[in-house]
């Protein structure tokens, strides 16, 4: 006996998704799972994951998400959170901020907000004085980092 995989379900290996919700679900609140999911429903609460998350197209997710990878193919309006890489598909319209150390974006996706891979370093900001007989106001000024 074989078993059933949908067409369009885009993991490694049959078996690795552990909760599916289909596009007649929709679920109020969070979700956490400790392995992998793929949302083809609606969910309005964060869904945080082990493994990794899958938004498919006909998927919506109002909230945050958080997991080791994220496919994403619907839509979702909230902040992205991956550990390992965030994929945007072709058909994705996200309105929120990704974090993530690797992240792929295919022509026609849709991103609204700002995106952070690793560490954000900033240059420290000092006062730098100047020295005239007139009383001058500081100045701000941005050091470089080397």
């Amino acid at each position: 006996m074989s078993k059933w995989v949908p067409k369009n379900l885009h993991v490694s290996q049959p078996g690795d998704v552990s909760t599916l919700l289909s596009k007649e679900t929709e679920i109020h609140g969070s979700v956490k799972t400790q392995g992998s999911i793929r949302v083809d429903g609606t969910v309005f609460g964060d869904i945080v994951a082990v493994k990794s998350v899958t938004v498919g197209s006909t998927g919506i997710v109002e909230g945050n998400i958080s997991g080791e990878d994220i496919i994403i193919a619907g839509k979702v309006k909230g902040s992205v959170n991956a550990r390992g890489r965030i994929s945007l598909e072709s058909s994705a319209q996200i309105e929120g901020d990704l974090s993530t150390g690797r992240l792929s974006i295919v022509e026609g996706a849709v991103f609204r907000g700002l995106s952070n891979m690793g560490v954000t370093v900033r240059p420290p900001v000092r006062i730098v004085e100047e020295k005239s007989d007139e009383a001058v106001p500081q100045k701000m000024d941005r050091i470089a980092a080397a």
